[in-house]
């Protein structure tokens, strides 16, 4: 694990809270707004003494609001003190993390409780809580190892109050603190986030990349879990009031910002209504649109924390009609193999178009008639298909393929093979069972900063990431 830090870890990246803000003009300026008035709140409660007030969405928060607000603020002060920690334990921080984020949670619900919705812009997104348990092994874990502490994105009507049952599955960052801030003891906590971000990778299916903090003594970094590298933030001093402010901001952010902000893709969703999640697959007959292929199960998750990240699930393409249960299972007659595309310096282009997350649909049953119309032996014509995407009623090429030989491309896409077997074995029904046979799939896309681009190993992180980009990501 110590081999991973040194050659998978940045510190001190600026834009990594930047991340965490949402990425739309009115809710990046409310946000700034907010992060404004919970600082000054936060700073009024912790002292004692009256601050320059910010402007407020709302009105004063209700009597026992406010009294849950003085006690966290009672709760958490050791930590904002220089010399508050003289026992150099980790232990009594767990508590003061937790209260702080439970107070910040409290200002900002108290802040913005007549503008929750779940529009773009229009105010509070979601909660975020910590784990009612601290130090504790949490559910999908794949050893002992135990977490300091968890949290998780709660919806918006939720009490502030700690969450029961820490779960891997559930967390949106996990916590490592130390009792005091030395070299060695940075590194310790950013090799044990390391080990917690691997299982948060495999137990939840819709994660493009991980959030955690480390904490060590009085001062907080905040960490992005990529495919391919860790980023660290400067140091978060919580004993000054302008360290304070950006942890505020932090929280702020990941209160306020879309999903895709917080590492969640947008194309695997989790459908509460049919309780299972809804995969959209590229369609094999109709570039540029998706088929929704449901799925509660996977059966191979991403195992490692820098790679493809290679998923594959059991699924159908048919709707269930009521919530999936164990009464009522979901039966599935696909799989679905989703895993990035990988990006080769050699060409600063993708290397394989197995997608980026790639869901390739494909059966070992009955074949549905879903090729992709092309009937000619050549790869170039099988790549030129899967190299198109419909934009704007408009197929255009998914990169300028200036200097790229497409039938290269095609010799090592998982694609563009399973389609020309279909192609050329599909009428051959005594080989039923025998080879897969591709329903749907193909390059995936995201949504990022500017424009929805190639879900690739080279852009998990959208244009935040861009002076990074010049590197070759680990594969």
């Amino acid at each position: 694990m110590n081999t991973e830090i040194d050659g998978r870890l940045e510190t001190d990246i600026a834009w990594v809270v930047d991340r965490a803000q949402p990425a739309d003009a009115a809710s990046k300026a409310l946000a700034d707004k907010v992060t404004r008035t919970v600082a000054t709140r936060l700073e009024s409660l912790i002292t004692g003494k009256p601050q320059p007030q910010a402007a407020s969405t709302v009105g004063a928060p209700a009597q026992s609001d406010e009294s849950r607000m003085v006690e966290h603020a009672h709760a958490v002060i050791p930590w904002f003190q220089k010399n508050g920690n003289p026992s150099g334990l980790e232990r009594p921080i767990y508590k003061q993390l937790s209260a702080f984020m439970l107070l910040v949670a409290q200002l900002l619900k108290c802040e913005l409780a007549g503008r929750a919705s779940n529009a773009t812009g229009a105010g509070l997104q979601r909660l975020i809580l910590p784990y009612e348990k601290v130090d504790t092994n949490p559910e999908g874990a794949d050893d002992g190892t135990k977490i300091d502490v968890g949290l998780r994105s709660c919806p918006v009507n939720s009490p502030v109050e700690a969450q029961p049952d820490a779960s891997y599955g559930r967390a949106l960052a996990v916590v490592e603190a130390k009792g005091r801030s030395t070299k060695a003891l940075w590194h310790q906590a950013y090799a044990q986030l390391f080990d917690y971000s691997h299982n948060v990778y495999y137990c939840q299916i819709d994660r493009r990349f991980i959030w955690g903090l480390a904490c060590c003594g009085s001062e907080v970094r905040a960490c992005i879990f990529s495919n391919y590298r860790a980023f660290a933030s400067p140091a978060i001093d919580m004993t000054d009031k302008a360290g304070r402010s950006e942890l505020v901001r932090l929280l702020v952010g990941w209160s306020l910002c879309d999903n895709d902000r917080l590492g969640y893709d947008d194309t695997i969703v989790w459908n509460s209504e049919l309780q299972c999640y809804e995969i959209s697959v590229p369609c094999a007959d109709r570039p540029g649109e998706s088929v929704p292929y449901y799925t509660d199960a996977f059966i191979i998750g991403a195992e490692r924390l820098f790679s493809r990240h290679c998923r594959c699930f059991l699924a159908t393409s048919t709707r269930p009609t009521a919530p999936v249960t164990e009464d009522n299972p979901l039966v599935p007659d696909c799989v679905i193999k989703d895993t990035w595309t990988f990006h080769d310096e050699q060409y600063n282009e993708p290397a394989l178009d197995t997608g980026g997350n790639s869901a390739g649909s494909t059966s070992t049953g009955n074949s549905r008639d879903n090729s992709d119309g092309s009937r000619g032996d050549g790869n170039g014509e099988v790549a030129d298909k899967l190299a198109r995407v419909t934009i704007g009623g408009e197929a255009v090429f998914c990169w300028p393929p200036e200097n790229f030989d497409l039938s290269s491309l095609t010799e090592r896409s998982e694609i563009g093979i399973l389609r020309k077997i279909d192609a050329r074995l599909r009428h051959r029904v005594d080989l039923d069972g025998r080879y897969p046979r591709i329903l749907d799939g193909g390059w995936v896309f995201q949504g990022s900063d500017t424009q929805r681009v190639l879900d690739s190993t080279r852009l998990i992180l959208g244009d935040l990431d861009s002076a990074q980009q010049s590197r070759t990501p680990f594969c």
